[in-house]
C-alpha cells in the first residue's frame, strides 16, 4: 500500500513538474524535460520494473497531453527507463559527474528514439523537426540533473520511504 501511495505521489509530482513548473525554467523557448530527468533517477534508484512502469505511465501521459506522435513518448520513455533501471546499483549515482553524463547521453538517446519513431511510423505525415531546442535540450537537461537529483533524494527521505516496505 505504502508503495502504490509513493509511486502516485511521484507520478503526478512529474506531471505537475514537466507541465507547469518546467515552463518557469525555460530559456529562450528551451524548457527541461522533468520527466526524463525524474525517471532516470527513478530508475537508477528503484531498478528497472519501476523505470519501465513509470516510464510507461508518464509518456503515455504526455502522448495524451499532446499533439505528437501518439505513443512514441511512451516508448522512448519505456524504452529509457528499462535501460537506465538495468545500470541500478551498477552506476554512481550520487558523483555529479556520473549524473550529468548519465543525463546527457540520455537525453540525446531520448530525441534519437523520438526520431526513430516519427522515421518509422507515417514519416509523410510526422515531420521531426531538427532545430535548436533538440541540440540545446540535453545541455540544459545535464546542467539541471545534480540539482533534480538532490531534490528527488530530499524528497525520498522526506517521505521515508523504504523499498522493503
Amino acid at each position: 500500500m505504502k508503495k502504490s501511495i509513493f509511486y502516485t505521489i511521484v507520478f503526478f509530482t512529474g506531471i505537475f513538474l514537466q507541465f507547469t513548473v518546467a515552463q518557469y525554467f525555460s530559456i529562450k523557448g528551451i524548457a527541461p524535460n522533468a520527466i526524463l530527468l525524474m525517471l532516470i533517477f527513478l530508475a537508477l534508484l528503484r531498478g528497472s520494473l519501476a523505470g519501465v512502469i513509470m516510464g510507461f505511465l508518464w509518456g503515455l501521459s504526455w502522448d495524451m497531453y499532446s499533439v505528437d506522435l501518439f505513443g512514441c513518448h511512451a516508448f522512448a520513455y519505456t524504452c529509457i527507463g528499462f535501460a537506465i533501471g538495468k545500470l541500478s546499483r551498477k552506476w554512481d549515482e550520487e558523483k555529479i559527474i556520473s549524473q550529468m553524463v548519465l543525463t546527457l547521453l540520455t537525453s540525446v538517446i531520448y530525441w534519437f528514439l523520438i526520431y526513430f519513431c516519427y522515421k518509422i511510423f507515417n514519416p509523410e505525415v510526422y515531420t521531426f523537426k531538427m532545430n535548436y531546442i533538440v541540440v540545446v535540450q540535453p545541455f540544459y537537461n545535464m546542467l539541471i540533473a545534480p540539482a533534480v537529483y538532490w531534490i528527488f533524494v530530499f524528497i525520498l527521505g522526506a517521505l521515508q520511504f523504504d523499498e522493503e516496505q
